[in-house]
């Protein structure tokens, strides 16, 4: 039997949920012994010394104000998916509803818990892009602090979702259909960036200077691959069969997604040595509880999970829809037609 000719093997995508179960829970272990306690959620545990891990966890203010952060990277992964998969039937709209219904209660419920836990001045400081942790108001705010590790994701999110599709032979089928959405991430970028910096040039090239934003950009960095993407990819190729792995030519799109990779891999490493060339200790932030007056890596790592938790939560929700929303294609339609370039396995 040929390789065209087998069937298409692989493991199940929601294998990809137990990675962020798998991250929380060794976070939620590191930090119980650190802190010598098995009961953690009253237990002031967040890099500023002021927050629990319950506050952590549900941490509102802080969430609103990474919504454009995290719809940027929606846009991106909803338009890298459409950008690689075939034409396919709409989803079904039970599925769909319950997406819109869970987000309209994120957010709805992130707001009223800001303002009422978190406090009116804090949720608007951040929402406004003008504080990026607690006690730290800076222009630019969140937008800024995260604005290296944005765009390195630009760069890093299309590799995930062709490396993902092909590790669970999902076909590749290279097409125009997600450039919309693709398009509408760099203006996000672009716009935001301009509408909260006076000198968006020079902010841009400041950050790419600065060793505490380059080491909270390597921080972002861990973050989202473990936490974020796995979510998504779960629910979106459990929705497609496995196809045939079969013998191709590279092509132009593959080269591309090389250089992302390449790219990606260079400025995180070029982030690395910058931010170990500085003293990481005096960079974070220096709670009571932290043992020698400094938190480490690996705790600044483990409490940075859980911070962004309905972070997660909200990008999940956006991209499905996002793509979801977007399969307009109607029942039979050729997968081949239209604006299809290559399919790869």
């Amino acid at each position: 039997m040929i390789d065209s000719e087998r069937k298409a093997i692989a493991a199940d995508p929601r294998l990809l949920l137990l990675l962020p179960a798998a991250v929380y829970l060794a976070s939620y272990a590191y930090l119980a012994l650190y802190h010598g306690r098995a009961w953690l959620w009253s237990t002031p545990v967040h890099e500023s010394g002021r927050y629990t891990l319950l506050e952590t966890t549900f941490y509102a203010s802080h969430f609103l104000g990474h919504v454009p952060v995290l719809l940027t990277l929606a846009l991106l992964a909803g338009g890298s998916w459409r950008s690689m998969s075939p034409p396919s039937l709409p989803a079904v709209g039970r599925g769909r509803a319950l997406a819109v219904a869970g987000l309209g209660l994120l957010v709805a419920g992130s707001l009223a818990l800001a303002i009422g836990h978190f406090g009116l001045t804090d949720t608007l400081a951040f929402i406004l892009q003008r504080r990026q942790r607690p006690d730290d108001i800076v222009a630019g705010g969140s937008w800024n602090l995260h604005l290296p590790s944005t765009l390195l994701q630009l760069a890093l999110i299309p590799v995930v979702v062709f490396l993902a599709r092909s590790a669970f032979a999902r076909p590749v089928v290279w097409s125009r259909r997600g450039l919309v959405l693709l398009a509408a991430a760099a203006a996000v970028a672009v716009g935001v960036t301009c509408l909260v910096n006076r000198d968006p040039v020079a902010a841009v090239a400041g950050v790419w200077r600065d060793p505490r934003y380059l080491a909270h950009s390597v921080r972002e960095l861990v973050t989202f691959p473990l936490t974020y993407y796995p979510l998504a990819l779960a629910v979106l190729l459990s929705g497609e069969a496995p196809a045939p792995r079969t013998r191709r030519a590279v092509s132009g799109p593959d080269l591309a997604i090389g250089a992302l990779a390449a790219l990606f891999a260079a400025a995180v490493v070029y982030q690395v040595v910058v931010s170990l060339g500085h003293d990481i200790g005096a960079l974070a932030q220096r709670p009571a509880f932290a043992e020698g007056g400094r938190l480490g890596i690996p705790y600044l790592l483990a409490s940075h999970f859980f911070e962004h938790c309905l972070d997660s939560v909200f990008f999940t929700l956006v991209t499905l829809l996002l793509v979801w929303g977007c399969r307009i294609e109607r029942s039979g339609a050729d997968p081949a037609s239209g604006s299809v370039l290559r399919t790869t396995p």
